[in-house]
């Protein structure tokens, strides 16, 4: 390939757009932009398409000026997951996007939390179903498309019966740009209406049935590395492209990034640091632990499953004490200085509720131990560290599951971070090889998909050409620290678990009661 790959990257808060060379999957150039996301009411979290499809157009656009005259030879887009959106026949939006972190639709549907019989609050037949069927289940909170796509039907009734698509960020954009509703199996798969048993994904008729769900308007499951279609008009000028250009199927946000580590082989971990985070493996079997919430994706690699302990919050809780501090990330300098354990200043990253290795929607964030002796810097380390002993609680499990991770790589902003590095190596106790430009795997890792899918080559082919920056280690003695504060920080949820039901239960009813 002598061209550029366009490789697009949206996240919740970020857009992301690069070029990156084929030979390398180097990101050699990039552009990138805020996507606001609003908040319309407590629980709901929305995007408007057409913003975000003018800020990937935007993007392009200046790409295109940077190429310097060399083409751009493929598109893929690498998306966040569990979004959902009505469509009409063209990809014009008849509803805003609901994001993944929307939990409007919390205890739908309903036939999977009712019953005379029910196991951990599922209807135990219904349960049953799903995990012979899906490999998991949708959870409680609301933020699966299963379960949005449930309040759509019953909330919004007219515009949900007129919708030729029912579309997720991915088949979306693919849609929109090359006339095809198709979608990636990871994507299909956290519907969970998908049968996912062998290794692809397929659409469950009775699945579909039982939750009144018609067929004809979800998108086709298709390959990650297969190409969905080409560039059409006038999503082509758009972008700044020509038309014809092929436009590969890609994966989610976590399993471009899985590609993006370089750690797809068997077995092998990583652990990803943004806005939310996650740990991540390969495994040819589909395994599950539904007790502490790790389940199993199809991933970008064809026939293998993403094992996948993911959190709620991971940057954005640094992100917030920027905010209330007034600072900006060179209080990473300051944070630096302070002693492991932050003097005694212990805080938990649940702002939005949590997934793994609790499922609890109602989880807030804590901060405890604080006094007059703490300032910006204290709060920035508790930060980083709160959002460590997270990933060591959900690694427990996870290593029970698939096996022992002796090394991690560690892709995502977070990392960008030297010092959270160290704390995540210590806090875990295994070694982390962190990426070149960690910040930039999920568009290393699309890219790296649609090479696979240009150039004929298998993923781990491409994938071995990811390179690593540094290693961190963990320190014996902030291990020995970060051990005992981790025993402490599980104790906040077990203590405070009653409380923060109380509090959401209040919060949605008002203070009448108190």
């Amino acid at each position: 390939m002598g061209g550029y790959i366009l490789s697009v990257d949206l996240g919740t808060t970020t857009v992301k757009a690069g070029l990156v060379d084929p030979r390398t999957l180097d990101v050699v150039a990039l552009e990138t932009a805020e996507s606001p996301v609003e908040y319309p009411r407590p629980g709901w979290s929305i995007q408007d398409p057409a913003r975000l499809w003018g800020l990937i157009a935007g993007l392009s656009r200046r790409l295109v000026e940077e190429a310097g005259g060399r083409g751009v030879e493929g598109v893929v887009f690498s998306t966040y997951l569990a979004g959902v959106v009505l469509m009409d026949e063209e990809g014009g939006e008849l509803t805003p996007l609901i994001t993944w972190l929307d939990e409007r639709a919390h205890g739908l549907p309903r036939e999977a939390f009712s019953g005379p019989i029910r196991i951990a609050g599922y209807n135990a037949f219904r349960l049953l179903e799903f995990l012979r069927l899906t490999g998991g289940a949708p959870s409680k909170t609301g933020k699966d498309p299963i379960s949005k796509i449930a309040w759509l039907a019953e909330n919004e009734s007219d515009t949900y019966k007129s919708a030729r698509f029912i579309g997720n960020m991915k088949s979306w954009l693919l849609l929109k740009a090359t006339g095809v509703h198709a979608t990636s199996p990871d994507e299909a798969h956290l519907t969970w209406l998908a049968d996912t048993q062998g290794g692809r994904a397929r659409w469950s008729e009775r699945l579909l049935r039982r939750y009144g769900i018609p067929r004809e308007k979800l998108p086709t499951i298709m390959d990650s590395t297969s190409v969905a279609g080409r560039l059409r008009e006038p999503a082509a000028s758009e972008l700044g492209l020509e038309e014809g250009v092929p436009v590969v199927v890609g994966a989610g946000d976590i399993a471009s990034a899985a590609v993006g580590s370089g750690a797809v082989a068997d077995g092998e971990y990583h652990v990803y640091i943004g806005t939310s985070d996650w740990l991540g493996a390969h495994s040819p079997k589909r395994l599950l632990d539904i007790g502490h919430y790790i389940g199993s994706l199809l991933s970008a690699r064809p026939g293998y499953y993403l094992v996948i302990a993911e959190q709620e919050i991971g940057g954005a809780l640094l992100d917030w004490v920027l905010r209330v501090t007034g600072s900006d990330y060179s209080i990473l300098e300051e944070a630096a200085e302070v002693p492991p354990g932050s003097g005694g200043l212990l805080m938990a990253p649940w702002l939005y509720g949590e997934r793994c290795p609790i499922d609890d929607p109602n989880a807030r964030g804590v901060l405890v131990g604080f006094s007059t002796t703490h300032d910006r810097a204290h709060l920035a380390r508790a930060a980083l560290e709160a959002v460590a002993f997270n990933i060591a609680w959900a690694l427990e499990p996870m290593e029970r599951l698939v096996g022992p991770a002796e090394s991690m790589r560690a892709v995502g902003g977070g990392f960008k971070s030297g010092l959270w590095a160290r704390i995540v190596a210590s806090a875990t106790g295994r070694i982390l090889e962190v990426t070149e430009d960690p910040q930039l795997a999920g568009i290393r890792g699309a890219a790296a998909i649609a090479v696979s899918a240009l150039e004929g080559l298998s993923l781990e082919e491409v994938a071995a050409r990811v390179r690593v920056a540094g290693i961190a280690r963990p320190d014996p003695r902030e291990s020995r620290i970060y051990k005992r504060l981790g025993a402490l920080y599980r104790k906040l949820y077990s203590r405070l678990k009653p409380v923060f039901a109380e509090l959401a239960s209040t919060a949605s009813g008002g203070l009448e009661g108190f």
